[in-house]
């Protein structure tokens, strides 16, 4: 795996316009054409299983009949499991990158959200 690193990773300046650093291999090159490619196709492919995941998701909360939300929830559960193979593919072959975040604001959001235990019902708990 290749990692193009910035940052206290090798360079990232903090400031406006700065490029955030990424983790990416290397990309395998598809052909410019106004044709689909494979990873115009993959691409598609993993916007519709998110779609999905989403859409089960909504239906496996509000679904009151048990045996339907069992099924549901295997269904849902299979398109989470080809909605991370897809992603992995894609990630595998360089056409998925990921922003590096810095810790600093890791750290920020941590503190932010952890304040919010305390409206949790039952109190705080640890997640």
């Amino acid at each position: 795996m290749h990692y193009q690193q910035q940052g206290m990773y090798g360079g990232h300046q903090n400031y406006p316009g700065a490029q955030p650093p990424t983790v990416k291999n290397p990309s395998v090159q598809q052909p410019k054409t106004p044709d689909m490619n494979d990873r115009d196709r993959l691409n598609d492919m993993l916007l519709t299983e998110k779609y999905l995941t989403d859409g089960l998701n909504v239906f496996v909360r509000e679904a009151s009949h048990q045996s339907l939300y069992r099924d549901v929830m295997q269904i849902l559960n299979e398109t989470h499991q080809a909605a991370r193979e897809v992603f992995n593919l894609m990630f595998a072959k360089g056409w998925y990158t990921l922003e590096v975040e810095e810790p600093a604001h890791v750290a920020q959001q941590q503190q932010k959200f952890s304040g919010y235990q305390s409206q949790f019902p039952g109190g705080p708990t640890n997640f």
